[in-house]
């Protein structure tokens, strides 16, 4: 399931937004980011191959800092800034080695946009589209955008119903809950 997450998230974030609507955004991208799967043509073996074209063509558009300080909630404010910028290298590796590890998964894939829901300042938007490798059923998927000043970014995907964000924040508030605050940020700055 993180996989497809992954994928999904990865497929909307390579192109920068200028006019284009969220809708139009996570399509034209998802055919640009299948190009470059197919492009690559990389070994389900070759996590540094992987690992090198998700940095490349992805983390780039995604919203890595909005993504850890909304995994962390409440208690990020009580974390230092060098402490904060720790734990946002930290998942940016998580992130690396997830999105890594989807591209062999969805070298072939077909992504539908069924419609979009914009906030009223516009500056956040849910496309709910469903996606489909060869031979598979369709996965229900919504993404999650932020508009940035470079443009739309993602913050979330969810599959299924299953969020990518809510996953991530569930695992940290069991670890802040087990090992504490700073252990936490100490374990994700590591790439743990």
């Amino acid at each position: 399931m993180f996989r497809a997450l992954a994928f999904l998230s990865l497929l909307v974030t390579l192109t920068a937004h200028g006019s284009d609507s969220p809708s139009t955004w996570v399509a034209d991208n998802t055919a640009v980011i299948l190009t470059e799967i197919q492009r690559a043509d990389l070994a389900v073996d070759d996590a540094a191959g992987q690992r090198a074209l998700a940095e490349r063509v992805i983390i780039p558009l995604v919203d890595v800092d909005g993504i850890a300080m909304r995994a962390v909630g409440r208690p990020w404010r009580d974390i230092s800034q060098p402490d904060q910028r720790r734990f946002i290298d930290g998942m940016q590796i998580r992130l690396l080695d997830l999105y890594g590890a989807a591209f062999s998964q969805f070298k072939a894939a077909e992504l539908e946009v069924l419609r979009e829901r914009l906030s009223t300042r516009g500056d956040r938007a849910i496309v709910t589209t469903r996606l489909r490798r060869p031979g598979e059923d369709w996965l229900a998927t919504e993404f999650r955008l932020i508009e940035s000043d470079t443009g739309w970014r993602v913050l979330d995907v969810a599959v299924e119903g299953v969020s990518l964000l809510s996953s991530y924040k569930a695992q940290i508030d069991d670890k802040i809950a087990k090992i504490g605050l700073q252990a936490t940020v100490e374990e994700v700055a590591a790439g743990r």
